[in-house]
């Protein structure tokens, strides 16, 4: 439920910022031309973190990734938030490549593996519903309605400082257990014979 959770609430920050980045680029002056740009450069910088994910999640473990990506958006937010010229957003749209390639791929494949006999595909169901589906459409009004009444910088400043203080919350409660959470089997078989020891 945990895992699900957290795919939730990083498909509630992607819905916000993938619908309002594009105004903010507008607000400071960007055009078309501009946007363009900005689209190749966060759709580069996923194709390589599509092709390391695997080593990257066994290394490190899918709890570690969410976090990670919750990290992404907060710098992402705050870049948007602070920029003063559409180029300005090359950093946050290369940072795509963290908050949904590394992302979505380590999800994937956490969710197949404690997927039950003959559900894996209902589980992967599952998590692109709670994020694409029920986490995006929050994201989406939660921004809009922000936006519409404090402005679209105030709607970045305050999704940033909602993300950071959920990681806060998230480090605290995972550092809590004794056992890694999302933990890949290798990992967790590191784990229990540390703890043993």
């Amino acid at each position: 439920l945990l895992f699900f959770f957290l795919v939730f609430v990083i498909g509630t920050s992607s819905g916000c910022i993938e619908n309002f980045a594009f105004v903010r680029v507008r607000e400071v002056g960007g055009t078309g031309n501009n946007m363009g740009l900005l689209r190749l450069v966060s759709s580069l910088a996923g194709a390589p973190m599509f092709w390391f994910s695997g080593p990257v999640t066994e290394a490190l473990g899918t709890d570690v990734v969410l976090v990670l990506s919750l990290l992404a958006y907060v710098a992402r937010f705050l870049n948007y938030a602070w920029m003063s010229h559409p180029y300005h957003a090359l950093p946050a749209e290369a940072l795509r490549g963290i908050t949904f390639a590394l992302f979505w791929t380590s999800g994937s494949m956490y969710a197949h593996k404690i997927s039950p006999p003959g559900m894996k595909a209902t589980m992967l169901l599952i998590m692109n519903a709670m994020y694409g589906g029920l986490g995006q459409s929050v994201g989406s009004i939660i921004g809009g309605k922000l936006q519409s009444r404090v402005g679209t910088v105030k709607t970045f400043l305050y999704s940033g400082i909602f993300d950071i203080c959920f990681v806060g919350v998230l480090v605290a409660y995972l550092a809590s257990g004794k056992e890694r959470a999302f933990a890949t089997p290798s990992q967790a078989i590191k784990s229990k014979f540390h703890i043993e020891s």
